[in-house]
């Protein structure tokens, strides 16, 4: 009998890679820790793991014992309900410390009856007044802050409030590259994983027969460019794909199911991202994918015979929606090989 399919695309407590990015969060609650404050952004392509990352930071944050509120941005979510949301997950923070005997009920109360808390500024120092000596700090956690209105203003506004106070820290997660950011600011890219990380994520995944083989591993790693939202998918349905008995995932496996992985690529995300693009933006994935190499502005221009500077900013805007990538010398292409063939297919 074959096992229970170990690649589990929506299990996000298992993560390809990252540890250089785990301890940089660790050195950041170490700063927070210290008295200081600042603002961690996780920035990458969809499907880089960013929801998960961030996660992982939330349970090493609390873990440490900072308070670690966290929220998804809703779409045009503005900053009101920004500060709302995160007023609520701290009163649930304080009750379960009520329950844990570890804070009494006072203090959670005088600060739930903040009903009016009004603005980031006035929610923590209503956080700071109600613990007083006993506040050890708080780490809030933003994900999918692209949705928020204004996000470059709304984020220099939460980086001067983090400013005023001791022990407060900001961790957001974005796809854009965020321009002129304050100094107390650090940004970490997680970009695609290497391909050693996605071996050791098989090796793990696969203890027991079948396994995976070389030419299946380099082709699945290349067409998804490392990206680990593709490779989980792609290992799923693959794994799911093969017969009782098999003792070998080959490259004639994947071959054979690429109909099947594009199809479900396409329903589960990848026509969602094609079909956020405006036309224009189209035009230009479909030369990119259509190029057997990168390529500049200039090269880009001259297949759509325009001016670069309209095109250098459709390709900055596919840049921010995380469809394209910027490689070596200024040159662009699509994110991964199966986003290409998926578009390359919309003709």
């Amino acid at each position: 009998m074959k096992e229970p399919n170990p690649f589990v695309p929506w299990d996000e407590s298992r993560i390809m890679g990252r540890k250089e990015h785990f301890k940089a969060f660790e050195d950041f609650l170490g700063f927070v820790n210290s008295g200081n404050s600042g603002m961690f952004v996780l920035r990458g392509v969809p499907g880089s793991g960013k929801s998960s990352t961030i996660r992982k930071f939330r349970g090493d944050s609390l873990h440490r014992g900072f308070f670690s509120p966290s929220i998804r941005a809703e779409r045009n979510e503005k900053m009101d309900r920004i500060v709302k949301g995160l007023f609520q997950e701290l009163e649930s923070e304080l009750m379960e410390k009520v329950d844990s005997g570890s804070m009494p009920l006072g203090r959670a109360d005088a600060f739930s009856k903040q009903k009016n808390v009004g603005t980031l500024r006035m929610l923590i120092n209503n956080l700071w007044k109600t613990l007083g000596h006993s506040f050890s700090g708080v780490i809030f956690f933003i994900d999918d802050f692209d949705n928020v209105r204004k996000n470059e203003e709304m984020l220099r506004h939460i980086s001067n409030v983090a400013s005023e106070r001791r022990s407060v820290g900001f961790v957001i997660t974005t796809t854009k590259k965020l321009r002129h950011l304050p100094e107390n600011i650090q940004e970490l890219e997680l970009g695609p994983v290497e391909e050693y990380e996605f071996r050791d994520y098989i090796s793990k995944s696969l203890k027991k027969e079948p396994k995976m083989g070389e030419e299946c591993i380099k082709a699945v790693y290349n067409d998804s460019g490392g990206n680990p939202k593709l490779l989980k998918q792609v290992c799923w349905i693959l794994y799911d794909s093969i017969k009782e008995g098999e003792r070998v995932i080959t490259r004639a496996h994947y071959s054979a199911n690429m109909r099947k992985i594009m199809s479900f690529l396409a329903r589960d995300w990848l026509g969602k991202m094609y079909a956020s693009a405006s036309q224009q933006e189209k035009t230009i994935l479909k030369i990119l994918a259509r190029a057997k190499k990168p390529l500049a502005v200039k090269e880009t221009a001259k297949q759509l015979n325009k001016n670069m500077g309209p095109v250098a900013t459709l390709l900055l805007r596919l840049e921010a929606k995380g469809q394209i990538v910027k490689v070596e010398r200024g040159k662009y292409r699509v994110f991964s090989g199966l986003y290409a063939k998926y578009v390359r297919e919309r003709g």
